[in-house]
């Protein structure tokens, strides 16, 4: 039995540093809509000062910026990449991922539409990248904002953030 929910992810805190570490951050599933989470998130990294590559194979272009269909396809790369796919879709990001080099996988999980994959974890430990997962990439970020980082300190108190 786990201790807490990060011991069960085998995430620690300088994983989660070490991911924001990287200037350059491919989000899977960046969405058009900017009521989306991909959308969302998308757009906080571009304020944080990341450099954004938004990868949705159905979209040309995401706020006025070009799209790409697969990590694969980001000229020079990425290290770090954040899935914000249906389950059903993550393995299958997690070997694109693998294949375009990628280091670091953040696999965000939306309490409503279900767990990570546990293929997809299994194909990063399979091909050597560091996988997140089991948290929202948004409240480990640098000056987290509402309500982001009412639902860190709420994990905190109960002893659920990565050590």
């Amino acid at each position: 039995m786990y201790e807490n929910f990060a011991e069960a992810y085998m995430i620690g805190k300088q994983d989660v540093e070490g991911f924001f570490g990287n200037k350059k951050i491919a989000v899977i599933g960046a969405s058009r809509n900017n009521k989306k989470y991909g959308n969302m998130l998308y757009m906080e990294l571009i304020k944080k000062g990341y450099e954004v590559f938004p990868v949705n194979p159905n979209a040309s272009e995401i706020n006025g910026e070009p799209a790409f269909k697969s990590v694969a396809d980001i000229p020079g790369g990425v290290n770090a990449a954040i899935a914000v796919v249906p389950p059903a879709e993550q393995d299958k990001v997690a070997n694109e991922c693998a294949k375009a080099g990628v280091k670091e996988l953040w696999i965000h999980e939306h309490v409503m539409k279900g767990i990570s994959n546990t293929k997809a974890i299994a194909a990063c430990e399979t091909n050597g990248i560091k996988c997140i997962t089991g948290f929202c990439p948004m409240m480990f970020m640098p000056n987290a904002g509402f309500p982001h980082n009412i639902h860190k300190g709420i994990m905190g108190l109960f002893g659920a953030l990565p050590k």
